[in-house]
């Protein structure tokens, strides 16, 4: 066993400055050597916790009192607390000892909806385990980090994954990180930080609206968040999509399946449908901070319940090249836009924008936003 004999061999040289390295300095002056002992590398340190101060005190008490009486007992009581202090101290060390993690970042995120961060921890090492870890974590969408705790022993050679939950309160792009890993372990006497900063960026999409939308004014109302998933009956192919309860079967993909290991179910579009095209105008002058906010929601809700409709065929943003939207791939390019979409100096410059079935936004009150196909009102939001 090669690794196991590696490994036993690197334990007794716990004292090397190198320790948490897997390729150690070839520095052997003791003065540099010893410098480094007094000065670790950067986000690296050990203090001394409460309890940990606390012991040394009551060390310090009672070696007095036992060169004063020259008691064995004492003598052997300020060695247990020495000792104690010291193992303490090697086994925070091992316990870091060829210990690695990650932070995974959530794909997206949307506002005021729960995202999810993960720390996979990994120990490396053939014999220790490893316990008593704790990770802090944040996010700049919020404001206060939190601490992620490995409630059971890691074994060796084995994976842990920690997840972290946080809502984002505001669009755009915000930053996940890990800020550093902090242990007690064995007895709380010394504090081990290692400060090793994961930083992953990540956008916000906008916050789901609700709004009712009838292009042909027969009172049908949609909530955000609801998708109509039933394919079309029509010819067109769309898309491939999982499987749904309810979906027939003669829909289903067998290619894509066996290749996927699961049911996928061919997406068609509706026959006498026509798609719509949705029209972005950021003209600053006519949006204010609040309706802008609403206009990202309210194309980004509208957007997705059309797509899922089979009925959804491009996007144009001012006068730029219009997006067609074929897959949910490209419907979440369009979302990543709208994360980071700002007012800008258009004046208006889609008018140009001429198809049938154009959907248009206008403000409407102080936060709302009216939504017109072809010029006619066909619905609005309701903040």
């Amino acid at each position: 066993m090669p690794n196991l004999n590696e490994e036993l061999k690197g334990w007794h040289d716990w004292t090397n400055p190198d320790f948490f390295k897997s390729v150690k300095g070839r520095e052997q002056r003791l003065i540099p050597l010893f410098f480094r002992q007094l000065i670790p590398a950067r986000f690296r340190k050990t203090t001394l916790t409460a309890i940990g101060w606390m012991l040394i005190i009551i060390a310090m008490g009672i070696g007095s009192a036992a060169y004063n009486t020259s008691s064995n007992i004492l003598f052997m009581t300020l060695s247990l607390l020495l000792s104690s202090l010291v193992l303490s101290g090697i086994l925070s060390l091992i316990n870091f000892r060829r210990l690695t993690w990650a932070l995974c970042a959530p794909q997206h995120l949307q506002v005021e909806e729960v995202g999810m961060a993960e720390v996979d921890v990994t120990n490396h090492k053939t014999i220790f385990p490893t316990m008593g870890i704790c990770f802090r974590v944040g996010s700049t969408a919020v404001d206060t980090e939190e601490r992620l705790y490995l409630q059971r022993a890691l074994k060796p050679k084995s994976t842990a994954r920690l997840e972290w939950t946080f809502v984002p309160k505001l669009r755009g792009r915000c930053d996940v990180y890990l800020s550093g890993v902090t242990s007690q372990f064995p007895f709380g006497f010394l504090e081990r930080v290692l400060g090793h900063e994961i930083k992953e960026s990540v956008l916000v999409w906008p916050k789901p609206v609700e709004f009712t939308f009838d292009p042909q004014n027969n009172g049908q109302r949609f909530l955000s968040g609801q998708s109509k998933r039933n394919a079309g009956l029509g010819n067109d192919f769309l898309n491939l999509r999982p499987y749904v309860p309810g979906d027939p079967p003669r829909l289903v993909h067998w290619k894509a399946t066996a290749r996927l290991q699961k049911l996928m179910i061919r997406q068609l579009a509706q026959e006498g449908e026509a798609g719509f095209h949705l029209s972005l105008d950021t003209d600053k002058h006519v949006w204010d901070r609040d309706t802008f906010e609403t206009l990202c929601s309210a194309a980004c809700s509208l957007s997705e319940m059309l797509f899922h409709c089979g009925r959804l065929d491009s996007i144009r943003i001012d006068d730029q090249s219009p997006l067609i939207i074929k897959s949910m791939r490209d419907l979440h390019d369009f979302f990543n836009i709208l994360a980071t979409l700002k007012p800008t100096e258009n004046q208006s410059a889609v008018s140009d924008y001429s198809l049938k079935n154009l959907i248009t936004f206008r403000p409407s009150g102080e936060r709302d936003v009216a939504i017109f196909v072809d010029e006619k009102k066909a619905g609005q939001t309701h903040d």
